[in-house]
């Protein structure tokens, strides 16, 4: 039986994609600039957040660790991720064509995959920078951190 979960959000928390992201006041991406920014070139010109060694560190320790991301995953992703040492165990991101809000869209995600057999007695832990999906998150029993002042202290 699986003890702990943790979950990562990409965007903000593990990866500073910030100079191809634009948000609403909510923090909800503007999907049409996200996807018109969403190019190899730029991809690979995002920056590794200090929160990312967290990924690797619980994952040592046994934790099964999974990627939640409102991002529509490219080849370009994947490949950004694995040179940087962000694996995980599950690597959940935006279907294809969704343009569902993001907290909507995490929150079924994650309460269809949790709702498994495996993990229903499991500690969940999120850590994701935007509010509406950590309040969302919370309500269907994931703690869920702000990484902010742990991407300050892990500098």
């Amino acid at each position: 039986m699986i003890k702990q979960v943790t979950i990562f959000d990409l965007d903000g928390t593990v990866i500073d994609s910030s100079h191809r992201q634009v948000t609403d006041s909510k923090g909800n991406l503007n999907l049409a600039k996200w996807f018109e920014n969403n190019t190899p070139e730029k991809i690979f010109q995002d920056k590794i957040l200090p929160l990312a060694q967290e990924i690797r560190r619980r994952h040592k320790k046994g934790d099964y660790i999974i990627i939640n991301t409102a991002r529509n995953l490219s080849y370009a992703d994947y490949e950004f991720m694995m040179e940087n040492g962000i694996l995980a165990d599950k690597v959940i991101g935006r279907p294809q064509g969704n343009m569902e809000n993001d907290a909507e869209l995490k929150r079924k995600q994650l309460n269809s995959f949790l709702s498994l057999k495996q993990f229903k007695k499991a500690n969940k832990v999120m850590f994701d920078d935007n509010n509406e999906v950590r309040s969302l998150l919370r309500q269907i029993g994931i703690s869920v951190i702000h990484p902010n002042k742990l991407n300050e202290r892990l500098k």
